[in-house]
């Protein structure tokens, strides 16, 4: 099963890494490692010649192995998080299996590699699966000898929890730790339920449960976790002599928690991306859910359970939120999926088997819709379409079809593997020749070429941004020295007095406001990112290369 896992996770998440552009903030680490091996300073990122201390190092430094032969490319910078991806649906599969058994644990992994979101995450340049990847390492870690106080272990596992913190930030040991504290304080109120509220009771209860801090074992580890932390939160104060990647660490995971300067949103919006983040298998948690307190309810159930809720509670604490900081609590709704399936394989007929059977047929709609859509595209015409959705989407189409009926009539194990392979075909289909597809409606890539080309030969000093802080516009641009920032009007006439022959890039909202504050007519547009976007009047990201006629200005 495990073979069969790893090569189907290879399959979905190795192809065609390069086809889609960098988007977002992937071009901050495509250009952080490019500059990084440039100039030989592994230890201050830099974007555009910039200091750029807003991520901790591992997730740049993990790019630069992949990079070392044929540069940073889009596959290089993504390639991370795919192998963290891998080793993440890996990790699930073993503690399902330890937990609830082989098919419970093959199960969990195929719903977390088949997940949408978790592939997407995967297959992106950035530190989000990292991060996840370490937060259930030390999970399993502290599951599988951590918990019962062994030494080794805990000098792993705090050691783990000191490496992790520097792919996104502290966050990482702290949820993980967050959740081994829950655990520990709710097996301390059972115990106390059981055996009554005494002093005696307590104590004992305190100190089995949280023998991974309170023992001898537990302090060492702690000790040595905490020097390795320190040794790495230090280096690039000794490497650069600035203190920036030490203010990171304390503004980015201290201050953003308890006092959020950007991506606030009202807390019940966790609810919401937790639901889309487990897609196309929602409806199958949800049943799971439903379920749950029926017959196997035991502490290795009670153990995932309370993991999902405190991972759910703790981003839902803190004040800054994104869709994506929910990505650790996927892994555990990936295993309580995945024992609830195995339960219904081994059962059938009562009220919560029929919720997870109604969920799996409605979920077969999945592949039929996406087929349909394959299908009308083709047959519309008018919009991009590739010669292999010819073939995937009636098999998809078809295939759903099936599914549902083996799961209506009770086949659950024919209709369930029919789904997962379904549903893994057309996500295999989506990053590959649907990227593709999507591909020809972006316009950085092609903007750049085409800028590049008008550049080639132009010294650097004759070229600078005004306004645009696009990192991917830097990677693709790939300039061998630095770029100016034009911050003013006063600026660019500067610029522009000073370079005769200067070019400028900057977005289309500031074309107008560029028009007015200098001389009319003075200014030539050579190239459009999106002349059709232009055209309809859409200025905002839509990128411009300018030049003045003759510097006069």
């Amino acid at each position: 099963m495990l073979i069969i896992l790893i090569v189907m996770s290879c399959a979905l998440l190795f192809p065609g890494l390069s086809i889609r552009s960098l988007w977002g903030s992937e071009g901050r680490w495509a250009v952080v490692a490019r500059e990084m091996i440039q100039s030989g300073n592994y230890f201050l990122p830099t974007i555009n010649g910039e200091v750029y201390f807003d991520k901790p190092l591992f997730s740049y430094w993990a790019i630069i192995p992949f990079a070392l032969k044929g540069g940073v490319t889009e596959a290089a910078a993504r390639m991370p998080g795919v192998l963290a991806g891998i080793m993440t649906v890996v990790l699930v599969f073993v503690m399902g299996r330890a937990l609830f058994g082989s098919v419970a644990g093959f199960l969990a992994g195929m719903t977390l590699l088949t997940s949408f979101m978790f592939a997407f995450w995967a297959r992106t340049a950035s530190g989000e699966i990292l991060n996840l990847l370490g937060i259930w390492c030390m999970l399993w870690i502290f599951l599988s000898g951590g918990y019962d106080g062994r030494r080794g272990h805990l000098v792993i596992l705090y050691c783990v929890g000191a490496l992790v913190a520097f792919c996104k930030g502290p966050v990482a040991p702290a949820v993980a730790f967050a959740v081994m504290i829950v655990i520990g304080a709710c097996n301390v109120f059972a115990g106390l339920r059981r055996n009554g509220f005494t002093a005696g009771t307590i104590r004992r209860g305190l100190l089995a449960e949280f023998r991974w801090i309170l023992s001898r074992q537990g302090i060492a580890g702690a000790c040595a976790g905490a020097a390795l932390f320190a040794i790495i939160l230090f280096l690039p104060v000794m490497a650069t002599g600035s203190w920036d990647s030490v203010m990171l660490m304390w503004r980015e995971n201290v201050l953003r928690f308890v006092r959020p300067f950007d991506h606030i949103e009202p807390p019940y919006v966790y609810v919401k991306h937790t639901l889309v983040f487990f897609l196309p298998w929602t409806l199958l948690l949800v049943a799971a859910i439903w379920q749950m307190h029926g017959e196997g309810y035991d502490a290795r159930y009670r153990w995932i359970i309370i993991s999902a809720a405190t991972i759910f509670l703790f981003f839902t604490v803190s004040g800054s939120r994104r869709s994506y900081y929910i990505l650790p609590l996927v892994p555990a709704l990936a295993l309580i999926t995945g024992r609830a399936l195995a339960q219904w394989f081994d059962s059938s007929g009562s009220i919560r088997r029929k919720a997870m059977k109604a969920a799996a047929v409605i979920t077969s709609i999945v592949p039929v819709a996406g087929g349909a859509a394959m299908i009308y595209a083709c047959l519309r015409g008018g919009t991009p379409w590739h010669v292999s959705q010819l073939i995937v989407g009636p098999v998809a189409f078809a295939g759903g079809i099936a599914a549902a009926i083996w799961l209506w009539k009770g086949k659950a194990r024919r209709g369930m593997g029919l789904l997962l392979a379904l549903v893994w075909c057309v996500e295999i289909w989506t990053f590959t020749a649907g990227m593709a597809i999507a591909e020809q409606k972006r316009t950085l890539r092609p903007f750049c070429v085409a800028v590049a080309g008008e550049l080639k030969g132009v010294d650097d000093s004759n070229i600078a941004f005004f306004r645009v802080s696009n990192s991917s516009l830097v990677f693709y641009l790939n300039r061998p020295g630095h770029l100016r920032n034009l911050d003013s009007f006063d600026d660019v006439r500067a610029f522009l007095r000073d370079h005769r022959k200067g070019f400028i890039i900057t977005d289309g909202i500031f074309l107008e406001e560029l028009r007015k504050g200098l001389l009319p007519g003075r200014i030539t547009i050579l190239r459009i990112e999106d002349r059709e976007r232009e055209r309809e009047g859409d200025k905002e990201n839509n990128l411009v290369l300018l030049t003045s006629q003759d510097g006069n200005i």
